[in-house]
């Protein structure tokens, strides 16, 4: 009994090996396409976004300069250090 058992499992084992690599394989390249659809969608969402934030921040950078350079900020910074 336990030789028939040997050998079935000697005839089974290489097939379940041979089917459990090709559902493998079959789910990591599914897996890497949808990794390649998101990376993709997040390049393409992320540019514009990004382009409107960095022009927000110059803008932003600009006012800073202007109040940082003018008169009226030197007299308070001098007026706050006495």
């Amino acid at each position: 009994m336990f030789t028939v058992f040997l050998i079935f499992l000697a005839v089974c084992a290489p097939m379940l090996i041979g089917i459990w690599i090709s559902r493998y394989l079959k789910y990591k390249a599914h897996v890497n396409r949808e990794l390649q659809v998101l990376q993709q969608q997040i390049q393409d969402n992320s540019l514009p976004e990004l382009r409107q934030e960095v022009s927000a921040l110059k803008k932003r950078v600009v006012t800073l300069e202007a109040i940082v350079t003018s008169h009226g900020y030197e007299l308070n910074e001098k007026i706050s250090n006495l």
